[in-house]
């Protein structure tokens, strides 16, 4: 491997880990209020970037506004989950992890049946390039990563300034406490979905920009994330952007040094290693 290629596959690396830790972020924050694994969660990746397609490629919406319009649509339906799926099983761990597979499986053959095998190319609002050092980058991609930190700095300036955020936490730390405080646990139960739904949403609509929409494009980013998340701890929103920027470097050096298939291979030696080693990742700790 030519030292020259360092630079660009730390850069790309980056750029993926970045977008792995927002879709993270809402698995993170589900799990961390709710104790819910929630698989459907790369579905409304999916959904988003469908979503994205036909508001602002086939509509011709503002990019900005679809992208809106999308997230709010995500986020009901996330609303609709909550609600439907696991709320009635009293959020039961075990439980939840099944019918949200179920759950995951059928949204992904439902997505199979109407919209098709052909992917979808979402075009980009920012064509060309920079050149970071010997780097190369699209703009599209530098867009993403600001927009990934953007809302990372968002949610924890809001889990940590605002009192909704701060109820939230304390639900995560102590739910019979915070109840006993006056915290209403539905209400910050739906505020957790609503907000990991729509992280959910903005990470579709950018890996549908950079890649493209189809129906299988949210399980990559799920089994990264659920990665990701046990690495860097279950709950943690520190571990889970440590560990992202982690597993994003490891994939663009692996991929470049030894071919993408055993990119997951190598994810999942890291992944073994920690579960016997630290089971608690990083910052994590027991369920």
């Amino acid at each position: 491997m030519s030292l020259e290629l360092v630079p660009q596959m730390t850069v790309t690396g980056l750029v993926m880990g970045l977008i792995y830790i927002l879709v993270a972020l809402g698995i993170t924050l589900i799990f961390g209020v709710m104790r819910v694994v929630n698989f459907v969660h790369g579905e409304m990746l999916m959904l988003a970037a469908f979503g994205m397609y036909y508001l602002y490629t086939l509509l011709h919406l503002p990019f900005l506004v679809a992208l809106l319009l999308t997230g709010v649509a995500i986020a009901a339906v996330g609303l609709v989950v909550e609600k439907t799926l696991y709320r009635p099983l009293a959020y039961d761990i075990l439980k939840c992890l099944i019918i949200g597979a179920g759950a995951s499986f059928a949204l992904r053959s439902t997505a199979w049946i109407v919209f098709g095998p052909v992917p979808r190319e979402i075009p980009t609002l920012f064509p060309g390039v920079m050149r970071i050092g010997t780097a190369v980058v699209s703009n599209e991609r530098l867009v993403s990563v600001g927009i990934c930190i953007a809302l990372t700095l968002a949610l924890y300036a809001f889990l940590y300034q605002t009192r909704a955020g701060k109820a939230m936490r304390a639900v995560e730390q102590d739910r019979e406490a915070a109840v006993l405080m006056g915290v209403d646990i539905d209400r910050v139960y739906m505020g957790a979905f609503v907000i990991g739904s729509a992280l959910a949403a903005v990470a579709g609509a950018l890996v549908g920009m950079l890649f493209a929409a189809d129906p299988e494009m949210g399980s990559e980013p799920l089994l990264k994330s659920f990665i990701i998340i046990q690495i860097g701890g279950m709950g943690s929103i520190a571990g889970a952007v440590i560990a992202g920027l982690f597993i994003g470097l490891i994939d663009s050096f692996t991929e470049t040094m030894l071919g993408g298939e055993l990119a997951f291979i190598v994810d999942f030696g890291i992944l073994m290693a920690f579960l016997i080693i630290r089971p608690r990742g990083l910052f994590g700790y027991d369920v």
